[in-house]
């Protein structure tokens, strides 16, 4: 995988124009959130790639206005990818896990009705409605490229592609928008 000065420039473009900052590192490799994902998605594709980091600081409704910066890009063929995790906590991870717990599925769960239901305000403070919020989510990092890929998507209604767990409660939630 390589990266693309094309597809780099169209993406500076369109976050500049809506007044998004945009800082660019050359030098900087892929994040595993990136190539992991990529990996087994295109194992034999020689594509270019175009890395876009988070500032998880920011509001979800400032994510999804980076999305939403980013929506025409589509109409070009170039796929955006929110990669992360709807459960990320390392700290409770359990290696010898049998089955899933349950706060993990009642978070996604949560997470999953209400992308459907396109119910933003409980989106916007999914950290008070949520239920297991902080276990799920103990900070935005993994979490806040799901509202990116959703501002920048045309579809109203997301659909499970997949839904599994490893270590008892990581999420490995993977949704089209």
């Amino acid at each position: 995988m390589q990266g693309s000065s094309t597809v780099a420039a169209k993406v500076e473009e369109k976050l500049s124009h809506e007044g998004i900052k945009v800082k660019k590192d050359l030098n900087r490799g892929l994040d595993h959130g990136a190539w992991t994902l990529l990996r087994h998605l295109y194992p034999e594709a020689n594509i270019p790639v175009v890395q876009v980091s988070i500032d998880s600081n920011l509001s979800i409704e400032e994510q999804i206005k980076i999305g939403s910066a980013l929506k025409t890009l589509g109409d070009e063929d170039i796929l955006i990818i929110g990669s992360g995790n709807t459960v990320h906590n390392l700290n409770l991870v359990d290696f010898e896990a049998v089955s899933n717990d349950s706060w993990a599925e009642e978070f996604d769960d949560w997470l999953i009705n209400r992308l459907k239901e396109n119910d933003f305000n409980s989106l916007y403070n999914y950290r008070d409605q949520a239920p297991n919020a902080d276990l799920a989510v103990p900070s935005p990092e993994h979490f806040v490229p799901l509202f990116i890929a959703l501002g920048s998507s045309s579809l109203l209604i997301p659909r499970v592609i997949f839904r599994e767990y490893e270590l008892g409660n990581l999420s490995r939630l993977c949704l089209e928008f």
